[in-house]
């Protein structure tokens, strides 16, 4: 839902989850404080679904995880707001973004990158406000 799939591949196919699983299940070396973290926040998101909707949160509407996410993220907008769940929100949206501009799919197939080229003239910005 981060990065949904629209004219372009989202986060699912960037099996983004195998990427988040990867590096939860890894951080049991360097930073088991991760998993419990992560263990918490998907609790906590159940818990939240389950109130908001009375379903968990894969079986909930669409309409109804939107709404628990947005709110969720609410203090990223607007510094006043505070959310239990914004914590969480914040490293999975760091995460889902992290995993999929580093997959072919995000790298490559969406953002179009070419590798190292060399490039004899560099062009400037083009932006008209950046033209003296």
């Amino acid at each position: 839902m981060i990065i949904p799939t629209d004219e372009s591949p989202g986060a699912r196919e960037a099996q983004v989850v195998n990427y988040i699983d990867f590096v939860v299940f890894s951080a049991a070396e360097f930073r088991p404080s991760l998993q419990k973290e992560w263990m918490e926040g998907l609790e906590f998101l159940e818990r939240e679904s389950q109130r908001q909707s009375g379903k968990k949160f894969r079986e909930a509407s669409e309409a109804n995880r939107v709404k628990l996410l947005t709110e969720m993220s609410g203090p990223e907008r607007d510094a006043k707001l505070h959310h239990d769940g914004f914590a969480f929100f914040s490293t999975l949206k760091d995460m889902t973004v992290e995993g999929f501009y580093t997959s072919k799919i995000g790298l490559i197939d969406v953002l179009d990158y070419q590798g190292m080229n060399y490039m004899p003239d560099f062009p400037g910005c083009t932006h008209p406000e950046h033209q003296q």
